[in-house]
Parts: structure tokens; sequence; C-alpha cells
């Protein structure tokens, strides 16, 4: 699938599942959701794989400066909450931790070791270490990059290093089913939205 069908999927996915009760947990869903989305893709081996891992890092920064704009100008209670439940030194640890798996990832075969349960478990538990709350996000998100790439043609290695793949041959990575999942998760996310808001400014 294309990174903005993974984009609108996963973060879909995300807010469904865990249903965020404040403004500044909706933001950490859709920040860590957005990453957690198209996280699995630094892989691609193809001639575009340094526009892709661009276009990741992009949204990474992006993602982290929206989060930090957030909290200065409406102070809606992250830098609390990581104070709380963090420290500078897990994420200093953490996020070294984090970009080593992914630079072990990125030399992998394409959905391979980045399309892998043990992946999944390892950066979820590193996520975890960077911050707690940020773990449902990020875990529903690549999760759903894995689940929906097994609809194409080539196979995803969910058990890696085993050689075995999972592919159910039903289209292509960017063809129709594409196109017609990203429409379809931007619009559960546009619907999810504006419920989420009702409910956590009017009820």
């Amino acid at each position: 699938m294309t990174g903005k069908t993974h984009l609108s999927v996963g973060t879909a996915a995300a807010v469904c599942v865990t249903q965020p009760q404040t403004l500044s947990s909706l933001l950490l869903c859709l920040g860590t959701a957005a990453i957690g989305s198209v996280i699995s893709d630094i892989d691609v081996t193809t001639s575009d794989s340094r526009e892709q891992l661009n276009k990741i890092s992009i949204l990474t920064l992006l993602v982290i400066a929206a989060l930090l704009f957030a909290e200065w100008k409406w102070n809606v209670g992250i830098r609390y909450r990581f104070q709380k439940e963090s420290s500078i030194y897990r994420l200093a640890v953490s996020f070294l931790l984090f970009l080593g798996v992914c630079t072990f990832g990125k030399n992998q075969p394409h959905r391979s070791f980045m399309h892998s349960l043990p992946a999944l478990v390892i950066l979820n538990g590193i996520v975890y270490g960077i911050f707690p709350d940020l773990t449902p996000y990020f875990f529903v998100a690549m999760l759903s990059h894995m689940l929906i790439d097994m609809l194409n043609y080539k196979n995803v290695r969910i058990l890696y290093p085993l050689k075995f793949g999972i592919s159910l041959d039903l289209c292509h990575a960017n063809g129709p089913v594409s196109r017609a999942l990203f429409y379809a998760g931007l619009s559960v996310l546009s619907v999810m939205l504006l419920f989420l808001l009702y409910r956590i400014y009017f009820i």
C-alpha cells in the first residue's frame, strides 16, 4: 500500500481502538499513530527508498514540532504527563535504541523484519520506554500497516527471521484497493475526530 494509505488507515485505527478521552491524549494519539503507521516502510529497497525514508523523517519531525507547538501555545498537558511518566534519560536511551532497531530494519529486505511481530514487540517496548502512554497508539498503527500489506501480492514475513510469509494476493500496492482504503481511513478518521472533540468539550 502507499504511504498515504498507511497513514490514513493507521491513524484511523488507532483513534477508533483507543478513543482518547482528553485533548492531550488525542494529540499524542494522532502524532504517535502517524509515525507508527509508516515506520515499517523504512525498509523499502526500490529506487524510491531514499525518498520514502525522507518522507518518514520529515513526518516524524513535523509531528514532534506540532506537539511541542501545541504544548507551548495551548498548554494541553503533554509536558506534565511526560514529567510524570518518563524522564530525559529514558527518552535519550530509548530514542537511541529506536534508531538502532530502525537502522537494522532499514538494511533488511522489504516486508521482512520491519513488517514482523518481533519488530512490533521490540519497537513497542522501546516506545514504552520513551513514554508509556504512547504504546497503544503506536502498536495499533504499526499492526494496521502489517495487516493491510498482507492484502498485496508480496509476502509479509510476519514471523521473521523465518522465511514464512503471508500474502492474500488480492491487490497491487498502488491500485484501486489502496485508494479505497485511503479514502475509507480518511472518512473514518474525520468522523471519529468530530465525535471525540465533541465528547471532550461538551460531555
